[in-house]
């Protein structure tokens, strides 16, 4: 039997991997597919958590704080939208630097929000994190054809540093973590269902395969991640779950021939970093129920 440690680090990577392949899934399709019936999908495909966990139904009248639910959903959708846009309009690698800049804006969104105090390293550790993704993001936005999908990356990295700390709102306030996984899985499909269905495009079935992958992929990322932080705290997982964007730069060269900018190389390193600081920072001592580990996208 491996240690926890050494077990959790193996899912840990297994899920950035998996969060990845999902992810240039969705790339490959966005030519082809409109954003919001991407979106559909990976929420379909998230809600295979309704099926794992259709007893908490008769529990749903136990759901406390309305308002951090809708915090929580409506946040979390839009970051979807915004998500699956940027991977069909800017480098894949660019999109996850981006992307995983929500952990920089996680201490301004919880003081906000749940009127949490950070200490000055983390804050520190912010401000340098931002410097290091405005290095890349300058000359990205100055390309025109990119620019919509760096902006949408941005927005999904906002509003999911919202819905991630209307999490922790929901789960101080008493509601169990799988109920506010199974509440989020149905919004999120109501969501996205409208606003799918009048541009509709039937996906040839050549594409079905892509489909499955970009589900089953997305499903995987969340139980992996899941099985990690059962395993260990989010300090020592923090810089594996990371892996993700080095993951990603490798898929959009193999996939899609993109070669990531020494520009974005430089940034990400600096980002992940200072991420890393103010992850470990805001955990230090604490360990994560691996239920919480599903409000990413």
């Amino acid at each position: 039997m491996l240690p926890s440690s050494v077990q959790a680090a193996l899912w840990a990577l297994a899920s950035a991997i998996t969060f990845s392949a999902s992810s240039a899934a969705a790339k490959f399709l966005g030519t082809k597919l409109p954003t919001a019936e991407l979106a559909f999908f990976r929420a379909a495909a998230g809600a295979v958590v309704l099926v794992m966990v259709w007893r908490l139904v008769a529990d749903l009248g136990k759901a406390k704080d309305p308002v951090g639910y809708l915090l929580r959903c409506g946040l979390g959708v839009l970051a979807l939208y915004c998500f699956m846009y940027a991977l069909g309009n800017a480098p894949l690698a660019l999109v996850f630097l981006i992307f995983f800049t929500r952990a920089l804006m996680l201490p301004i969104a919880a003081q906000l929000m749940l009127s949490e105090r950070s200490g000055p390293v983390v804050w520190v550790a912010v401000v340098i994190g931002f410097i290091g993704a405005a290095i890349p993001l300058v000359p990205a936005l100055q390309e025109p054809e990119q620019v919509w999908g760096v902006l949408a990356a941005m927005v999904a990295a906002v509003a999911t540093a919202g819905s991630q700390t209307a999490v922790r709102r929901l789960t101080e306030a008493g509601n169990a973590p799988a109920l506010i996984v199974l509440i989020y899985s149905a919004a999120s499909v109501l969501g996205t269902l409208p606003a799918a269905l009048p541009g509709w495009v039937t996906p040839p079935a050549a594409d079905w395969p892509v489909l499955a992958a970009l589900g089953l992929f997305g499903v995987a990322a969340q139980y992996t991640a899941a099985k990690a932080f059962s395993r260990a705290t989010v300090g020592f997982l923090a810089p594996l779950d990371f892996l993700a964007v080095p993951a990603a730069a490798g898929l959009g060269w193999l996939l899609f021939g993109e070669v990531p900018s020494m520009l974005t190389g430089i940034g990400a390193v600096i980002v992940l970093l200072a991420a890393f600081v103010v992850v470990s920072s805001g955990n230090a001592g604490r360990s994560s129920h691996p239920m919480k580990r599903l409000a990413e996208v």
